[in-house]
C-alpha cells in the first residue's frame, strides 16, 4: 500500500537524486528500504559479536583440543606409513 506523504529536502539532494533517477518518490523509497536492511544487519552483527566475545574463550579452548586432537591422529597416520 503506498501513502502519499511530504518531506523537506535540501536543493543539493533534489538536484542529486534528478541527476540519478527519473523518479524521485522510487528513488526515495529504495534508498529508504536499503538503509533500514543495513541497520536491520548491523543490528544482527552487534548480537553476534556479543556472542563471540562472550564465549570467546570456551570457542578457543575447543579450537585448540580440535587442533591437538587432529595433530596426534596425524603423527599417528606418519608413523603407520613409514
Amino acid at each position: 500500500m503506498k501513502v502519499k506523504t511530504s518531506i523537506t529536502l535540501s536543493q543539493e539532494v533534489l538536484a542529486a537524486i534528478d541527476k540519478l533517477h527519473p523518479n524521485r518518490s522510487e528513488f526515495l523509497e529504495k534508498a529508504a528500504r536499503s538503509y533500514l536492511r543495513a541497520l536491520r544487519q548491523a543490528e544482527r552483527d552487534a548480537r553476534d559479536r556479543a556472542l563471540y566475545e562472550k564465549y570467546a574463550a570456551e570457542l578457543n579452548q575447543q579450537a585448540l583440543e580440535t587442533l591437538e586432537y587432529s595433530a596426534y591422529y596425524n603423527e599417528e597416520d606418519e608413523r603407520a606409513a613409514r
